[in-house]
């Protein structure tokens, strides 16, 4: 995967997660749990932040790469195609309840922790390989505050 394409992934990738996040912060009813919603949506926006700053230090490379992308505005749109279709893939859509969607969430989640996992690896950049591992250990820890939430809505589901 040349920089483009990972840089054109990765942005991708995090665009669909905050969009995810925010569907799902528009569908709770506590304010506490849209309030997690809320904070990882900002979480992965941050990423999109942090990632385009550490390309746009990598030179003419990464200005070129930059520039090519269109960056978020012009990524939006493909990804919530990609949101769409991951969710199509898990049999999921506009019905599916907010526990479908969490579940889903904690799934990518663990999903692109090992995409970045394996692009720290591969990384030739040291500066790549450190923000890579950075996404690795947060994007682990989005996975367990999903999980709390998920716990939260289970203790207060009337059934659960």
């Amino acid at each position: 995967m040349d920089l483009e394409q990972l840089v054109r992934h990765t942005i991708l990738s995090e665009v669909a997660a905050m969009s995810l996040y925010t569907r799902l912060a528009n569908s709770v009813v506590h304010d506490d749990q849209r309030g997690l919603l809320r904070m990882l949506a900002a979480a992965e926006e941050s990423h999109i932040g942090r990632l385009t700053e550490l390309v746009g230090e990598l030179g003419e490379e990464g200005a070129r790469v930059l520039g090519s992308i269109g960056l978020v505005a012009g990524l939006r749109l493909e990804a919530d195609k990609q949101l769409e279709d991951q969710l199509a893939a898990f049999g999921l859509g506009v019905a599916s309840t907010v526990r479908e969607l969490l579940h889903f969430a904690i799934a990518m989640e663990a999903k692109a922790g090992g995409h970045y996992s394996r692009l720290a690896a591969e990384a030739a950049d040291e500066r790549l390989r450190a923000f890579f591992s950075l996404l690795v250990e947060e994007e682990a820890g989005h996975a367990a505050q999903l999980e709390h939430l998920r716990q939260m809505l289970e203790a207060s589901s009337p059934t659960g």
